[in-house]
């Protein structure tokens, strides 16, 4: 006889009386432990060690707002039409793709770079040096660096400083400091690691995975995402086309007519 269906997972249970996270009753770690720590607790299954422990707490800090960007402007747009806060936060999850809050495929760059080291008999700082010339061979973007608003990003020194002082920084770091360091020979310039590049780094160095740092990035941003969308519900009349507001609005028809078309001309349905 067939059992009834159940969901096994080995990441809470509850029951009447009590609920349960990876072994520890949520009440004890009510008031006990850091929302960084839960992260930790929740997604890799331990408690982290105190260092680990704030250095994902910086980085929630760090990476939980940013002004306009894809992900707050698709909710304030969301939220605009109408949405309600839970699908305008929904909307501007999903507006963090490939350029946009990626700290897993820096990650996953580096982490191909450590492998390439080991396949390949050489230094890590060497193997660094050959992807960055392959990359730009290729034309292919360089994950985690570059930012095109700030050039050079603030929140970087900020991370790599508490990751150097916490005694974090490990083999991916400096992996990514090679690469930063390639990139004058092969560029003629110096291209330097971006916000979320220092997250894929240091999360590395940390013990996250890939998944889980775009897991960490989602979490903190929902947080910018939520005031967002009740600022523009707040402030705002809805719709952003208002002709009757002090500056033109996304949506306003004089952003919309023939000037600014640049498709077939006019004509007519011939049968």
């Amino acid at each position: 006889m067939k059992q009834p269906f159940a969901w096994e997972t080995a990441i809470a249970w509850k029951n009447k009386d009590r609920i349960v996270i990876r072994g520890y009753d949520v009440n004890e770690l009510t008031g006990n432990i850091s929302f960084g720590e839960h992260f930790h607790l929740v997604l890799r299954g331990e408690l982290p060690t105190p260092e680990v422990g704030r250095m994902t707490e910086a980085i929630m800090v760090n990476m939980a707002e940013h002004a306009m960007s894809p992900s707050s402007a698709t909710v304030r747009f969301a939220t605009s039409g109408g949405a309600e806060l839970n699908a305008a936060v929904a909307a501007g999850v999903a507006g963090i793709g490939r350029l946009h809050g990626t700290a897993d495929r820096p990650a996953e760059m580096f982490l191909g770079v450590a492998a390439r080291a080991e396949q390949d008999g050489l230094s890590d700082r060497e193997a660094a040096a050959k992807v960055v010339a392959e990359m730009r061979e290729r034309r292919e973007r360089m994950p985690g660096f570059h930012h095109a608003q700030h050039i050079r990003d603030p929140r970087t020194v900020r991370l790599m400083e508490l990751s150097d002082s916490l005694g974090v920084t490990g083999r991916y770091v400096e992996i990514a400091r090679a690469m930063e360091d390639a990139t004058e020979d092969v560029f003629g310039r110096r291209v330097w690691i971006n916000g979320p590049g220092a997250m894929g780094c240091i999360g590395l160095d940390m013990g996250y995975e890939p998944l889980q740092l775009k897991a960490l990035f989602i979490v903190c941003r929902s947080l910018s995402l939520c005031a967002h969308s009740i600022e523009e519900v707040t402030r705002e009349k809805g719709w952003r086309a208002s002709s009757n507001s002090p500056m033109v609005q996304p949506l306003d028809l004089s952003m919309q007519g023939p000037d600014h078309y640049d498709g077939p001309a006019d004509r007519t349905l011939s049968r």
